[in-house]
């Protein structure tokens, strides 16, 4: 299990993490509200909203949101970024400590979140504050092969050797049809939705550094080591790939009901 002091490391990098991270395609969040229906004055619960980047998408559809986000920096981030929506409240603190009321919200969502919450609380707690009626749904950031040959995943991979330890990584990325749904408790939740949203984005060596630099195992080198593995891949891709790649990802959604 992830520790508090790791899933908190992207705090210090709140505005960084903001710009620089991919964001979540509206097809999304249109796939996930038609396919659910929610009433337009919905009780809607984000788990972990981080900058706020999802739950813009989710606020301008008018449901009434409350957020619970850990990094103090974060949650300054997306109240600044959210502050014209009234119709959405973000707490401070941790969604397994943070006291909510059973058979409230008819949805609870998490974007590249839901891996940080502790295991004995993702689905048990989701299951008592949801109404009788109610959905929970996974949004997560895969990483995606190019179906090319990962050219450059494979040129990096005497970097990451020499700053992580092998049991840290995994350089064999997924095909699109490799990529699996959450595995939900389905003692307590009915699996209704599996769709992914394949996504590329160009990054120039300095832009590609930046969004490794807000990864929660690059965060946790020392401060000087995580320098020098940034140089490296800086020079990787000015030196092999012509100063620019292509990242490939798939957001996907995991849309599930509650049993009762």
């Amino acid at each position: 299990m992830k520790d508090i002091a790791l899933r908190t490391v992207f705090d210090e990098e709140a505005q960084l993490y903001h710009e620089i991270r991919p964001h979540y395609p509206e097809a999304l969040f249109n796939a996930l509200t038609q396919t659910i229906k929610l009433p337009p004055n919905a009780e809607v619960l984000e788990i972990g909203p981080g900058t706020g980047q999802a739950t813009v998408l989710m606020a301008m559809r008018g449901y009434n949101i409350t957020a619970i986000e850990l990094g103090a920096n974060m949650l300054a981030v997306a109240r600044k970024d959210l502050k014209q929506y009234p119709n959405v409240k973000i707490l401070q603190g941790s969604f397994e400590d943070t006291n909510l009321p059973e058979n409230t919200f008819d949805l609870v969502y998490a974007a590249t979140a839901f891996h940080w919450v502790k295991p004995e609380y993702r689905f048990s707690k989701t299951h008592r504050i949801l109404k009788s009626v109610g959905y929970l749904a996974i949004i997560h950031t895969e990483h995606m092969s190019d179906s090319a040959g990962d050219e450059f995943v494979l040129a990096s991979q005497p970097i990451y050797n020499r700053f992580f330890s092998q049991d840290e990584l995994s350089f064999r990325l997924p095909r699109a049809d490799e990529i699996k749904p959450w595995k939900v408790d389905e003692n307590l939740f009915t699996p209704i939705l599996f769709k992914l949203f394949p996504l590329s984005i160009s990054y120039t060596a300095n832009e590609y550094t930046k969004l490794l630099s807000t990864y929660s195992p690059n965060r946790a080198l020392r401060p000087e080591i995580r320098e020098k593995f940034l140089e490296s891949i800086a020079e990787l891709i000015n030196d092999q790939f012509g100063g620019r790649i292509t990242k490939h990802f798939a957001m996907t959604l995991n849309l599930a009901t509650k049993k009762v």
